[in-house]
């Protein structure tokens, strides 16, 4: 009796909004940003709550899974391909691969067959205050292993609380511009929002 597990079906975003996801993500301004405390803050919480070697907090561009923040890993970002988080976008709650060897969607995977040598990963999405999923924070370990309620239940919050960071950063901008704007003379009054905020537009 074979333990490699069947993929199971992999719900496909729709072009347009696979690229409102990507346009929502160029607006948040996060990708190849410095690291920032209130991220890294999380991602160690991840860690060490979950008692995970590896945590991150992943952006997903066209051909690059980038991190905005990490724990246990020294490269800054890899190759679209090799995104576990590609599964965990696609859907609202956590993902997890208890033993990626035996997964078949990840077993040929780079970070799985190489060095790396990545054994579980467990992740949940985050999104900007539109919805748009970014990325995820997920865990990894170099060992099969599972997560308890409680443990996805962590994991869960610590990324909704990222979400949070996310949405307060939008809001931030948005605020600074508002006053940006008050502030600028009567012919500037009319000019488009800096890139990373949000355009206020009619519906007809």
């Amino acid at each position: 009796m074979s333990c490699r597990h069947a993929p199971p079906r992999r719900r496909r975003p729709s072009r347009v909004r696979a690229g409102q996801r990507l346009l929502a993500l160029e607006r948040s301004g996060l990708v190849d940003t410095p690291p920032e405390d209130s991220f890294d803050r999380l991602i160690w919480l991840a860690a060490r709550s979950l008692d995970a070697p590896v945590a991150l907090l992943t952006m997903l561009t066209p051909t690059r899974q980038w991190f905005k923040s990490r724990y246990g890993l020294d490269m800054v970002d890899t190759p679209r391909g090799w995104a576990f988080c590609n599964y965990t976008i696609l859907q609202k709650g956590i993902m997890v691969a208890e033993n990626l060897a035996t997964d078949l969607r990840f077993a040929e995977n780079p970070a799985v067959k190489g060095e790396l040598g990545f054994r579980f990963y467990a992740g949940s999405p985050v999104s900007d205050p539109d919805g748009f999923t970014l990325g995820s924070l997920c865990v990894i370990d170099t060992r099969p292993r599972v997560l308890d309620e409680t443990q996805k239940q962590i994991l869960a919050n610590l990324a909704a609380l990222a979400s949070d960071e996310i949405k307060l950063r939008a809001t931030d901008r948005q605020l600074r511009w508002v006053i940006e704007r008050a502030n600028s003379k009567p012919s500037a009054a009319a000019a488009s929002p800096p890139p990373g905020t949000k355009h206020v537009v009619e519906h007809q």
